[in-house]
């Protein structure tokens, strides 16, 4: 994903934070202040890790601005406003750093604001409850998913016309790759509700893959150097197709432990192909080596506009899809039980 992007995606319903100095004054001048903090930078990150640095750099100062406000003014109403915009930063820091576990501090926060909310603002309150809710249930059970789904329902039938909501299905849709009726059901949903263009264009992209599920997938590739790749020359077997790029920390750590599942299935009938959205060689080059990786990895350097990426609608990394034998798409996800998945699509053979 471009940097700008990147930073967008992060930012999105929240507030980015332009260099500002310590200041304290009334509770006006203070809340004026820490709204202006919605303007963002002023000059747009050119990478990848300059869009983190950025973030963190603006999410500390946020956090700082929030907890000035709520600890200088206690009685002033637009605590309500800072309490769930102080646990909306204080997540979105927690994800940059890839925790996954729930935080007490930002549970308070958004339960302090539910009790104090008034009738115009439980809409707010609810929407905060239910993002939390969906970053940590991220990596659980479908128990817990379903009661998110649940609530995200109930939602939608109180709030319908809630600006929020088509990004906030959007979101929780990306939750059940392993239920494609459900994930195409929310899309639609928030499709229909959808004004952003970004958002518009990720949902299109979106539904484009879950449409593809059961449906054979076409890849081939003629490298200027080397031999072409090609999925129907791996008909008959497990191919586990990996897009990533040594750009993206997630999608690395994905490829490693990919790496040290492989051993674990029968080498001649798992084949792992990577798609590569690398634009410059180099860093590809030297990960390939680094992790001694054997299969085969295409690469045009185009990166997000490379005409493979866009027309398979991939638009987040690390996404790993497990075809089956036949060369149709099983999965979307096929880094949550990998061994799980492989071995159903091995075992079809018997059936």
């Amino acid at each position: 994903m471009p940097a700008r992007q990147l930073l967008i995606r992060c930012c999105c319903l929240c507030f980015a934070i332009p260099a500002l100095s310590v200041w304290a004054g009334t509770a006006d001048e203070d809340w004026k202040a820490l709204v202006a903090l919605d303007s963002g930078p002023e000059q747009p990150p050119k990478t990848v890790a300059e869009a983190r640095k950025v973030m963190k750099e603006h999410f500390g100062k946020q956090e700082q601005a929030g907890r000035d406000f709520l600890r200088r003014h206690t009685k002033d109403p637009r605590t309500f406003e800072a309490r769930l915009r102080l646990a909306r930063v204080l997540q979105l820091m927690s994800d940059m750093r890839d925790a996954k576990i729930a935080s007490p501090e930002i549970d308070s926060l958004i339960r302090e604001a539910e009790k104090m909310a008034r009738p115009e603002q439980r809409a707010d309150a609810e929407f905060a409850r239910l993002s939390y809710t969906m970053r940590t249930v991220r990596d659980s059970g479908p128990q817990q998913r379903q009661r998110l789904l649940d609530a995200a329902r109930v939602f939608q039938a109180t709030h319908p016309t809630d600006r929020r909501l088509p990004s906030l299905l959007a979101e929780i849709a990306t939750l059940f790759d392993s239920q494609p009726k459900t994930k195409h059901n929310l899309l639609v949903a928030a499709q229909q509700g959808a004004e952003d263009e970004d958002l518009k264009a990720r949902i299109a992209d979106d539904l484009r893959r879950v449409e593809m599920v059961g449906q054979p997938v076409s890849l081939r590739f003629e490298p200027p150097e080397g031999d072409p790749v090609d999925l129907a020359d791996h008909k008959g077997k497990a191919v586990i197709l990996v897009f990533f790029a040594a750009w993206s920390p997630p999608a690395l750590e994905a490829v490693l432990n990919l790496q040290k599942t492989l051993p674990t299935f029968p080498a001649d009938q798992v084949q792992v192909i990577g798609v590569s959205l690398d634009t410059r060689s180099e860093p590809l080059e030297q990960f390939v080596e680094a992790q001694k990786i054997k299969w085969p990895i295409v690469c045009d350097g185009k990166g997000w506009e490379s005409p493979l990426v866009r027309s398979l609608g991939i638009n987040a990394l690390p996404t790993v899809w497990l075809l089956d034998r036949e060369g149709k798409l099983k999965s979307l996800n096929a880094l949550e039980g990998t061994a799980t998945q492989v071995k159903e699509v091995l075992l079809s053979k018997e059936r």
